[in-house]
């Protein structure tokens, strides 16, 4: 299970750098067309917030889940006993994946409702946007598993095998 889900938060990852990239790209011919033929690409706008960033935002929170690399804040851990600081970490892990899910579940249900009326955005184009509403449920539920698997090597005991995994994933 471990294996697949960091193959899927791979790809995920390498799919929200591809988006990174086209989003360059994009709006690069977009301003050039725009200042030098007259001609701007119309949508780039709704396809950059529709699209793009989405992906970019919600597809590598896996990647950031499975490689233990998530925000933190550090005022008191480190000076934390090693039993507090696992307490901790699986009080952390659990208030994430009930943020996680609690997000990806109401996403979920506004995507559905995206796709039964199949919505658009208007603007220079009308530009097709419901299935761009399934990036961000099924960005955060992939993380919510990597988390759960992140929970149970806490509760098993395999602690130190999720910190040597994130300080070598960190020096590649």
């Amino acid at each position: 299970m471990k294996r697949v889900i960091d193959l899927l938060a791979q790809i995920l990852a390498v799919i929200a750098g591809l988006s990174l990239v086209l989003m360059l790209v994009h709006v690069t011919l977009d301003v050039a067309g725009k200042y030098l033929f007259h001609a701007p690409l119309p949508g780039t706008a709704e396809v950059v917030a529709s699209y793009y960033m989405i992906a970019v935002v919600f597809l590598p929170l896996a990647y950031i889940e499975v490689h233990n690399r998530p925000i933190l804040v550090e005022l008191f851990y480190d000076r934390f006993g090693p039993h507090l600081q696992a307490a901790c970490d699986v009080i952390a892990s659990l208030c994430s994946i009930a943020f996680y899910f609690f997000l990806a579940k109401e996403s979920w249900v506004i995507a559905m409702k995206a796709m039964e009326i199949r919505e658009i955005v208007e603007g220079t184009w009308k530009v097709v946007v419901w299935p761009s509403r399934f990036i961000i449920p099924l960005g955060l539920a992939i993380a919510c598993i990597a988390l759960l698997l992140r929970l149970c090597m806490l509760l098993t005991g395999k602690r130190a095998q999720l910190r040597s995994e994130s300080s070598s994933s960190f020096n590649q």
